[in-house]
């Protein structure tokens, strides 16, 4: 492994057992903001105990959106400070922060009150995340609304799109439509896809979008049907082609994909690994990125980012400075499920060697 810098940025403790849908932001003065979701023990009897049963770290679990801040291009870190509080009856997740050409900054995030009630919310800054604005619902379908983090992007047109997907329910016979909010008003009204993803089984989920050359969006969508599956889009999110197989093998886990701002060309990271008999159609290892030369069509430097027999390594962001690709991910072990949160530094040479 050839990256420039390793850090464990947010170790999990039986105070915190899970640490995980993570971000970086850049911030004015050469400052970057970790953003993650730090689950939180609630009672005397768990904060004495490693998680060891899934159940103590579950979807429901209460969790707060926590952040540290980097003045070192990620080579160090601050103590945390708590970026939104659980208002939840359950808890707060999701984040995502997008930087307008006013710069302001939106952050959106999920409040969920209970496995049929999950919403959408969105706050502004106009001071570089110091204070905030008052927060607004901004999903409109009733049930379950998820995103994930480091997902939200605007378009050349300045609409800005929030991928996501939507359910009934959350829990055992669930099944997702994949979809994004878009806002054609610098975030002040959403509208979801009217035509949106489907597939077999439990759906389509989590979509990671990016523009193309021609305008078009390409979507890529975790699934249980054991590949990394695309849409395309061409009219800015509103409606969504039937997804496709790409052929690379993938359990029940979210792929990331971004466009390397230095080449153009597309970053793929996801867990490249299936089997259809395991319940979530395989391991979340290794996590491996690709690069596409051709808008999505074909992937090419297929090399391991993370590969830890015995751990899952899973829901990847990465922030591009310079000429360095900043790679956060959650990683836990298999036998203790306690999850933390991972930082790589690559150069961005390293994807095409």
């Amino acid at each position: 492994m050839n990256e420039i810098y390793e850090l464990t940025v947010c170790p999990w403790t039986p105070g915190n057992p899970r640490n995980d849908h993570q971000l970086i932001f850049p911030l004015n003065d050469d400052r970057l903001m970790l953003v993650w979701c730090e689950y939180y023990a609630d009672s005397p009897s768990l904060v004495m105990f490693v998680p060891y049963a899934h159940r103590r770290i579950g979807d429901n679990m209460p969790c707060r959106i926590s952040a540290k801040i980097s003045t070192d291009v990620g080579r160090s870190w601050s103590d945390t400070f708590t970026l939104q509080d659980n208002i939840g009856q359950m808890n707060v997740k999701h984040p995502n922060l997008l930087r307008l050409p006013s710069n302001e900054i939106l952050f959106t995030y999920t409040v969920r009150n209970s496995v049929s009630d999950l919403r959408i919310y969105m706050k502004r800054s106009n001071d570089e995340c110091e204070t905030w604005g008052e927060s607004c619902q901004i999903s409109s379908l009733s049930g379950m609304n998820f995103t994930n983090c480091d997902h939200i992007l605007q378009l050349r047109s300045g609409r800005i799109l929030l991928p996501a997907h939507h359910g009934a329910f959350h829990g055992r016979g669930d099944h997702y439509q994949a979809l994004c909010y878009y806002s054609d008003d610098d975030g002040h009204t959403w509208t979801p896809s009217e035509v949106r993803m489907d597939l077999p089984k439990r759906g389509a989920e989590e979509p990671s979008i990016v523009e193309l050359q021609d305008g078009s969006l390409l979507a890529v969508i975790r699934n249980s049907l054991g590949a990394v599956y695309k849409s395309y889009s061409n009219d800015g999110g509103r409606s969504w082609a039937p997804p496709e197989s790409t052929g690379l093998a993938a359990p029940a886990s979210p792929p990331l994909l971004k466009q390397i701002p230095t080449t153009g060309d597309l970053l793929l990271i996801w867990n490249h690994n299936a089997d259809l008999d395991h319940p979530h159609q395989g391991d979340r290892n290794p996590l491996t990125a690709a690069i596409s030369k051709d808008e999505g069509k074909t992937w090419e430097n297929i090399k391991d980012i993370e590969n830890h027999l015995g751990y899952d390594s899973a829901y990847a962001a990465v922030t591009f400075v310079d000429d360095e690709a900043l790679v956060t991910y959650y990683t836990r072990s298999i036998a203790t499920y306690g999850e933390s949160v991972k930082l790589r530094i690559f150069s961005i040479d390293w994807f095409y060697q």
